[in-house]
């Protein structure tokens, strides 16, 4: 199943894409050139480059980018910012899964996805739920149990105290970990 439309990252402008794919070059020249150490240079560069991502970005995450990511990969979460959706609906919760799940688009993409559910659900630990369930469940003997998209969104709800107004009735297979 595909991201729902709405819920897309606004792609920029490629005139945006072009200033951000140069800054993001300068910035890590800049750490190459100073071996890691921020100085006002870089934090200018940084702050030019925060000016137009969708989110706050810190020397950091540029100087170890290389060990995460591709330069591509990084330039495009640039532009997905974290929202919270109001009327957020269990179809589209339920599609944000299976997109994470089935790893339908870009790594970028797919942590765009993991990050609206993780902010649409709080305290609710998505992530782990999705790809650490003996971790979200408490139990080293589930790891690989077979949780449903519908499953996983009603978890989310039912941890994060914030139900989906069209959500249907789903008896959860297992029980809710206990508050340790």
């Amino acid at each position: 199943m595909a991201m729902p439309e709405r819920l897309k990252p606004t792609p920029p402008t490629p005139k945006i894409r072009a200033l951000m794919k140069a800054l993001l070059k300068q910035i890590l020249d800049q750490i190459w050139d100073n071996q890691g150490r921020e100085n006002p240079e870089i934090s200018a560069l940084i702050q030019q480059w925060n000016s137009h991502a969708g989110r706050p970005f810190e020397f950091h995450e540029f100087l170890v980018m290389h060990s995460h990511t591709s330069a591509a990969n990084f330039l495009r979460t640039a532009f997905h910012q974290q929202k919270y959706v109001e009327d957020l609906s269990f179809e589209e919760a339920c599609a944000l899964t299976d997109f994470i799940c089935k790893c339908e688009g870009t790594e970028s993409d797919v942590d765009y996805a993991l990050s609206l559910l993780e902010t649409n659900f709080p305290e609710a630990n998505a992530s782990d739920l999705i790809f650490w369930p003996n971790e979200w469940f408490g139990d080293p003997d589930m790891l690989h149990v077979e949780i449903s998209s519908p499953e996983i969104v009603a978890y989310l709800m039912a941890k994060s105290s914030r139900p989906l107004a069209d959500a249907p009735l789903i008896t959860l297979p297992y029980a809710l970990p206990q508050e340790g």
